[in-house]
């Protein structure tokens, strides 16, 4: 572990090969270019702008300028003050908070759960595992909590019109020491236990900030194939960075420092300020045509390797899955967000909102005239203000200043303006709340009406989202592929494993030498269950299945389902299902031969699953006859939690084959799962070795 003061080496260059000196070269000239794009594109300095949006997105006050003078009082003895000239702080100076509002509105609407996809195989070998791969694919989402993530990545869309982010294998292991026996007299003899212990090992996304990110300049929008290249830059404490990176043998020379804001370039944001006296910055860099992934602190390449994220034929995938909110330009990733499209129309509304606040104030205090000897000001003018008097000349009367109040061409103009600002953002009534119908049906026309205003940003999301499914299933190939290994020694443990296994190769290795060692592969809780035909199919019930790679083979199309991740509207809901019941109740009332694809299509247009609606006479399918089962129906595998790792983790690649039955070894008992005898002899093999 570093410590505070540690003096380290300087990093030379010449420690790098010729092709890593190049690389490194290529790596921090290229990361420069990509931030200079955005300084002119299509005429905006984007870094700029975003930072405007930072600004003006919470609720404030448009603090507009006057000019401060320092005034004194001789007669008290108050010694000098700035103070504004000529301002009495009555006049408004509210801006409306409709960007804040209208980003909110779009994230309650866009996300509300974690999406769901329609995975298609693309050959008939995986339609077997296609059933499995969908809910793994679910399953990290929950797994890994990343709907937040997701929130994080609309919030930046809708508000900057750009977002990005990153799906990637994340594994955190920890050294701890576990408490084993307290002495409550005496505490400082508790007894601990050094232990390792894997804190996360699965697939992770992670939204990034979008000021901190760069894309390729060439990358053109609707296109995931014309991004060849992007980066993205961190500020880590160093013990956290230590942590990460502190396995890699140039990082004894890699010291606190570099630019060590939150953002760099363009204006600074308000408020964020890190407090933490020993910073790194630490900038990543992914390239897909050169295969190539650094990672430089504070200009130390602490990682220079291939890109480690790859499908199961070898295609090298980036991490990053990024869209836009609405189209900029046809050659522009970077979209026009709700800040943008309002921007100008949100000024000249706080303008006119406050002009009328102003009027208003004066038609209520009014301003009175008296008279009295102190002269005029030099040119004669008197500022109005609310609830003043001024001294004048007649002595008989006190005149006061009758204002009108805003008439009603003032607040109709406040609300046009407002309807532009609403228009603009695409965000209107209907989905603010307001009630523009009277009956059921006419509101939810009205929100479906407002909701097509939102197609396009939905469609661009939905899209970012299908990167990464893709990328998630390749990760999920690699990360469930990699088994853990346990030694076994006793003879009499190994012929009861390779009994239970029926001698499965595929879970244990033997060498030369007699050493047995068992692969015990990841167990995942899952709804599924075999048929009749040996076919994996969706159940109620909860199974436990640990899965070999050869179970893992997939390929096919991914589409996420548009209703999986929107707030569901259950009037909408209801007026779709009673219409699909209209038509397939009289289909129902005939031979299921007759209809039965029929019946099936229609209810995958509304987006349902045939087998939650037709009966089961109508679901059954010939072509199924053929496939094999995948399942093998075993009573329990080695616990892993009662054995010792020997082995470190790593990667398997698996190949494609056709579907056997020997590709899953399931548990197919459901909360309770009580030790098998593998597990009771392994546990007391290890208690009376310990």
């Amino acid at each position: 572990m570093a410590q505070e003061n540690e003096v380290r080496k300087s990093f030379d260059i010449n420690l790098l090969s010729k092709q890593e000196k190049k690389d490194l070269l290529f790596v921090k000239d290229r990361i420069l270019k990509l931030q200079e794009v955005r300084q002119d594109h299509y005429g905006v300095n984007l870094d700029t702008l975003w930072a405007d949006a930072d600004r003006d997105y919470t609720p404030h006050r448009l603090k507009t300028k006057s000019k401060k003078v320092v005034a004194t009082d001789e007669d008290k003895g108050w010694r000098g003050a700035l103070v504004t000239l000529g301002s009495n702080d009555w006049q408004s100076d509210i801006s409306r908070s409709n960007v804040f509002i209208k980003v909110q509105v779009a994230l309650s609407i866009l996300i509300d759960q974690n999406p769901k996809g329609v995975f298609t195989p693309i050959l008939k070998k995986f339609r077997a595992t296609n059933e499995l791969i969908k809910q793994l694919y679910q399953r990290s989402w929950e797994y890994a909590r990343s709907k937040g993530q997701l929130v994080l990545f609309v919030f930046n869309l809708a508000k900057y019109g750009w977002a990005v982010a990153r799906t990637y294998p994340l594994r955190i292991v920890r050294k701890v020491r576990i408490l084993k026996e307290i002495d409550p007299d005496n505490p400082s003899e508790n007894v601990y236990e050094d232990k390792e212990v894997v804190e996360y090992n699965d697939v992770f996304r992670e939204n990034l900030d979008p000021r901190n990110a760069w894309i390729d300049d060439m990358a053109k929008p609707n296109n995931h194939l014309s991004l060849r290249d992007w980066a993205w830059r961190k500020v880590y404490d160093f013990q956290t960075a230590e942590d990460e990176f502190g396995k890699y043998p140039f990082w004894k020379y890699v010291q606190p420092g570099g630019v060590t804001t939150d953002v760099i370039g363009g204006k600074k944001t308000a408020g964020k300020e890190y407090k933490d006296d020993r910073l790194l910055e630490i900038y990543f860099y992914e390239n897909r045509q050169k295969d190539l992934f650094v990672v430089l602190a504070n200009n130390v390449p602490i990682i220079m390797e291939p890109l480690p994220i790859s499908d199961s034929k070898g295609i090298k995938k980036l991490s990053c899955w990024q869209t836009y909110w609405n189209l900029r330009h046809s050659e522009s990733p970077y979209g026009v967000g709700i800040y943008e499209s309002i921007k100008y129309d949100q000024a000249t509304l706080d303008r006119f909102r406050n002009m009328t606040i102003d009027q208003l104030a004066l038609s209520i205090y009014k301003m009175w005239f008296y008279q009295g000897t102190q002269a005029l000001t030099e040119t004669g003018d008197i500022k109005i203000a609310p609830g003043v008097g001024r001294q004048v000349l007649d002595p008989k009367n006190i005149a006061w200043l009758e204002v009108p109040g805003p008439g009603r061409e003032a607040w109709e103009g406040l609300d046009r303006l407002q309807k532009d600002v609403d228009e603009d953002s695409a965000i209107g009534d209907p989905l603010l709340g307001v009630v523009t119908g009277k009956t059921a049906f006419e509101l939810a026309q009205a929100k479906e009406a407002a909701l097509k205003r939102l197609k396009n940003p939905l469609n661009n999301i939905l899209e970012a989202l299908t990167i990464d499914g893709y990328l998630t299933i390749s990760l999920m190939q690699l990360i469930y592929s990699v088994p853990e290994t346990y030694k076994i020694a006793d003879e009499q443990l190994i012929n009861d494993y390779l009994k239970e296994i029926e001698s499965d190769s595929d879970l244990y290795e033997r060498d030369e030498e007699g050493s047995f060692t068992a692969k015990v592969y990841p167990e995942f809780p899952l709804n599924l269950e075999k048929d009749e035909k040996g076919n994996l199919v969706e159940t109620q019930d909860t199974r436990f299945f640990r899965i070999k790679p050869s179970g893992l083979e997939w390929e096919g199309i991914i589409n996420i389902k548009p209703e999986s991740i929107l707030s569901p509207s259950q009037q909408i809901d209801k007026a779709m299902d009673m219409e699909m019941y209209n038509i397939l109740i009289p289909l129902l009332a005939n031979p299921p031969q007759l209809y039965s694809k029929i019946a099936k299509s229609i209810i995958k247009r509304y987006d349902k699953d045939p087998r939650d609606i037709l009966p089961d006479e109508w679901l059954s399918d010939q072509s199924s006859q053929e496939e094999q089962p995948l399942i093998v129906p075993q009573e329990q595998v080695i616990n892993q939690a009662t054995a010792t790792p020997v082995g470190s983790m790593q990667g398997v690649t698996s190949t494609q084959e056709a579907p056997r039955a020997d590709r899953f070894v399931s548990n197919p008992q459901l909360a309770e799962r009580p030790q098998g005898f593998v597990q009771k002899f392994l546990s007391r093999f290890i208690n009376q070795n310990r």
